[in-house]
């Protein structure tokens, strides 16, 4: 048994094929037929026809063509849809492609504007800090003008002396008063470079900074206006250096606006006290603690222009230029409200050790 063609144009040619290799049945008027016979269940009678061989293969080539047009006008329909289809996607993708263009070029002017805001920003934060320190001296001012007067006063006395110990041919007393005078000058000295050294810009150069040398200039700066207050200042070092990698006129600005804001609490205290200390481990802790009212709002203490004291005393960037500072150098600067009353401000910054230096010159050398 054959098996049966699996589609219209096969079967088609099979038959075709078939009836060419069969032999005619008969021949009508010259001319090769099909004979087909059929019953017809009435009087048993049998129907027989001829069919000519011609037309039944044009009959079949005409079904054979319509199907054959009738498959490429499906297939030309079908390509025409997938073909409008990829037409429409591919539209699609250029809109996307153009629209993923534009945001490309926005974001890449916003980079740039975002750049430029940062390079400012971090100008106006230098200047700030600078703004901040030159506010600090004149604040200084009137307290190193009232300790610069002392020995100016008592070198005027030893002049006076000394010229009339001279007068009356004492050259040696007049020696040693003359040599009180060169020690006065060497402590004016002393008290006009800190100032010096405090209100130039620091170099941006990372070094090894000595915490309780810092702190020592620090003090320097500001003990004309803790003898002018009379604040007790109690001072808890470690035996041990306590070394970090910063910069060191920054770690000084820190210090010195701790001790003013100290300074400003503890002016209503009947006993005013300062207490710092400093703890060497795997950080350095710096610690600043007086007896003042305390602090009233921690949550906003550290953001810009955020002050506690009357106009015209602060405008309230001392803390948040510290706190930036600190942050640089990957430290930190907190604030809490110490158990028997007054305010205490921590430093922590990494101690300093061998590995901090190679790590920083490889750094450089990339």
């Amino acid at each position: 048994m054959r098996e049966p063609p699996k589609n219209a144009i096969e079967r088609a040619m099979r038959v075709t094929s078939d009836w060419t290799s069969v032999a005619a049945d008969t021949y009508l008027q010259g001319a090769a037929v099909l004979r087909m016979e059929s019953k017809i269940p009435f009087q048993d009678w049998r129907v027989i026809s001829f069919t000519a061989y011609s037309g039944v293969r044009e009959k079949v080539n005409g079904w054979l063509a319509l199907e054959t047009m009738s498959f490429a006008l499906f297939f030309a329909t079908l390509f025409y849809l997938i073909n409008r289809r990829m037409a429409g996607r591919l539209i699609s993708f250029q809109k996307e492609s153009e629209e993923l263009k534009l945001l490309n070029q926005q974001l890449h002017w916003e980079v740039l504007e975002r750049k430029k805001i940062q390079e400012t920003l971090a100008v106006a934060e230098q200047s700030l800090a600078q703004h901040s320190k030159l506010a600090a001296l004149g604040e200084m001012s009137a307290a190193v003008s009232h300790e610069l007067n002392q020995p100016l006063a008592a070198m005027k006395t030893y002049l006076a002396g000394a010229s009339l110990l001279l007068k009356r041919k004492r050259p040696e007393e007049a020696l040693a008063a003359l040599g009180r005078i060169d020690g006065l000058i060497e402590r004016m000295g002393a008290i006009t470079k800190q100032l010096k050294s405090y209100a130039r810009k620091g170099d941006e150069k990372l070094q090894p900074v000595d915490m309780v040398e810092a702190l020592g200039s620090a003090l320097a700066i500001m003990e004309p206006q803790l003898s002018h207050s009379k604040v007790a200042l109690a001072k808890i070092l470690p035996k041990e250096s306590a070394v970090v990698m910063a910069d060191r006129l920054r770690i000084e600005q820190v210090l010195i606006n701790l001790l003013r804001n100290a300074i400003d609490a503890v002016k209503a205290s009947e006993n005013p006290e300062i207490v710092v200390s400093i703890a060497s481990s795997d950080d350095i802790v710096l610690t600043v603690r007086d007896n003042g009212i305390g602090l009233s709002d921690l949550d906003t203490l550290f953001e810009p222009f955020h002050t506690t004291k009357p106009a015209g005393d602060g405008v309230g960037l001392g803390l948040a230029i510290s706190s930036g500072i600190l942050s640089e150098l990957d430290g930190r600067l907190t604030a809490r409200n110490a158990a028997a009353g007054g305010a205490v401000f921590e430093i922590t910054l990494p101690a300093f050790t061998k590995n901090t230096v190679d790590i920083s010159g490889a750094e450089a050398a990339e």
